[in-house]
């Protein structure tokens, strides 16, 4: 039982100083966007940069950023039924669920990884007159599917304990 504990603390403080240092990233993207406004209608001499700058940070941010979000309870869920279970109850539907979760998961490795590995060995870069790597980006989506899968099994051995009788710290 101590080293399931360990395992899943373990996953919970990565995510959780992952997910903290990827919200930084939302000051890049306030910046190049207020930068951008600036010079557009401040003094009508927009970048060709600021804009592609912003969603490329923002694919990764929302990738990434998933696993801290599962770690919160952040994420989009029935919760208007599952409130009216109990713990255990909630524990067994939740595990149902999981294969679903797992699949998806492995899905996005799987194929986001087969994504990113092509793109790197091309040095992809984006087709604007700027051409910034494009890789970077692809890359973060096995990356955050990784991450994601790692914070379900916390949450997975979480419920299997919490089935048990037991409740991990």
């Amino acid at each position: 039982m101590e080293k399931a504990n360990g395992f899943v603390r373990w996953i919970d403080r990565l995510n959780d100083r992952i997910g903290k240092a990827i919200a930084f990233l939302i000051v890049v993207m306030a910046l190049a966007m207020g930068y951008e406004v600036i010079l557009r209608y401040g003094i009508d001499a927009p970048t060709f940069w600021a804009h592609e700058t912003t969603q490329l940070v923002f694919g990764a941010y929302i990738i990434l950023g998933g696993a801290y979000t599962l770690l919160h309870n952040g994420h989009v869920n029935m919760d208007v039924v599952s409130r009216r279970f109990s713990p255990k109850v909630r524990a067994s539907v939740d595990l149902g669920t999981h294969l679903l979760f797992y699949f998806f998961c492995l899905l996005l490795l799987w194929m986001g990884g087969q994504m990113a590995w092509e793109s790197i060995a091309i040095l992809e870069r984006t087709h604007s007159p700027w051409g910034p790597p494009y890789w970077p980006i692809k890359l973060a989506v096995p990356v955050g599917a990784f991450l994601l899968l790692l914070q379900g099994l916390a949450k997975s051995v979480r419920d299997l304990y919490l089935l048990r009788e037991k409740e991990l710290k």
